[in-house]
């Protein structure tokens, strides 16, 4: 008997370094390019189940893992933690118009049609805003919220479309849409949102349809009232092209 206490005292003794080494570590891994939040998922989709724990904040990641894995961990960041790619985006709409205006005896049938294009580049997940033939970048401060109507309230922006692109891949980008109606409605103070947010994917060199803007005219000339009515429909279309990231 006192020999098999014996026999387990030093297999315990044995085991004992190891239990040590599996312990869990804490270690802070401070990013250079992304923030923390950026390359969580693909890490919790690794080693979510695996208890491992992350704690992003602003480009600090705290980890708890095991010594084995928090080496892992450092290397997979080394490919995760790389500068954001540049999407460059061109938009160009199609005016289609058609109505009658009458003033006086005179009336007489119309049609119009034009084209234009516009350019910007943006980084991945930066926000940009088409209205009126421009193409700008939102607002620093609003990029992190992705609720239309909060978003509305920090972008003057009447009409026209809010684009987020996502880089899927060099040959790939997933496009956020939310176009937007210069129309008061019921629950909202000034606009209305054509849906909640659009999601398409793009091919580099594709045109994308964004949407259309509609709209009609009526108009006075000093005394005299004249009539022009009829629908102008604006068709927006985007094209991606995914640019080398800046180092």
């Amino acid at each position: 008997m006192k020999r098999i206490q014996q026999c387990l005292i030093l297999l315990a003794l044995a085991l004992a370094p190891l239990a040590i080494s599996a312990a869990p570590e804490t270690h802070v891994f401070e990013l250079q390019h992304r923030k923390a939040t950026s390359v969580l998922p693909q890490l919790q989709n690794l080693y979510g189940q695996e208890g491992v724990s992350f704690s992003p904040d602003g480009q600090s990641l705290t980890v708890r893992a095991e010594a084995e894995q928090l080496a892992e961990i450092k290397e997979l960041l080394k490919t995760l933690d790389e500068p954001p790619y540049q999407v460059r985006m061109k938009v160009r709409h199609r005016d289609l118009a058609t109505g009658s205006e009458s003033r006086g005896t005179t009336s007489r049938v119309y049609s119009t049609k034009g084209n234009t294009m516009r350019s910007i580049t943006v980084q991945d997940g930066q926000m940009a805003r088409i209205s009126s033939g421009r193409v700008t970048r939102v607002p620093v401060a609003a990029q992190g919220n992705d609720n239309p109507a909060a978003l509305l309230e920090e972008v003057d922006l009447s009409s026209g479309f809010l684009v987020k692109p996502s880089v899927i891949s060099r040959n790939q980008v997933e496009l956020q849409i939310v176009a937007i109606r210069n129309e008061p409605v019921e629950g909202m103070k000034d606009y209305e949102t054509a849906g909640v947010v659009t999601i398409r994917r793009a091919n580099p060199g594709e045109w994308v349809e964004l949407g259309q803007e509609k709209s009609s005219m009526q108009q006075r000339e000093g005394s005299r009232v004249y009539a022009t009515s009829g629908d102008a429909n604006r068709v927006w279309e985007i094209n991606v092209e995914v640019l080398k990231p800046r180092r």
